[in-house]
C-alpha cells in the first residue's frame, strides 16, 4: 500500500512538472499566426495583406483589428474582411450583422475563400458542428 501511495505522489509531481504525456497545444488566438482551431480574417481578397487568427466565436469585430504585417494592419477587421481560412472542423459562418444575424457566408470545414455576400461588410463568425 505505501509503495502504491508513493508511484501516485510521483506521478502527481510529474504530472505537475509536466513530465509524462505529451499534453496537445491549443491554438493561441490573436497571436497573427493561423493555427489549428482557428478561423484566419484577411484584409484583402484571396488571403493577401493583414490577418487576425480567432479561436472563439465573436459576436462583434468592432474592436478587433487586423495583426500581422501587410496592407490594412491597424484596420479593424469590421467590415473590411475579404477572405477567409477556416482551420477548424465544424463548417464557419461569417454574418453581416453582429450576435450572428443577417445573409452570412459558409465555408466547410478546412475551406476557405473570398468573401461574396459579407465582403467588407461582416460583423461576427461562429462555427457549427
Amino acid at each position: 500500500m505505501r509503495i502504491m501511495k508513493r508511484l501516485v505522489a510521483v506521478a502527481a509531481v510529474a504530472a505537475g512538472l509536466g513530465i509524462g504525456a505529451a499534453v496537445p497545444a491549443q491554438a493561441v488566438e490573436l497571436n497573427g499566426v493561423c493555427e489549428h482551431r482557428e478561423a484566419c480574417f484577411y484584409w484583402d481578397s484571396n488571403f493577401g495583406g493583414a490577418k487576425i487568427d480567432l479561436y472563439s466565436p465573436r459576436v462583434d469585430f468592432s474592436t478587433l483589428r487586423f495583426l500581422s504585417p501587410g496592407a490594412g494592419a491597424g484596420q479593424y477587421v469590421k467590415n473590411n474582411s475579404a477572405s477567409v481560412r477556416n482551420h477548424d472542423y465544424g463548417t464557419l459562418r461569417v454574418y453581416y450583422n453582429e450576435n450572428y444575424t443577417g445573409v452570412y457566408d459558409e465555408f466547410p470545414p478546412y475551406g476557405s475563400g473570398n468573401l461574396v455576400r459579407t465582403w467588407n461588410d461582416n460583423a461576427s463568425f461562429k462555427w457549427f458542428f
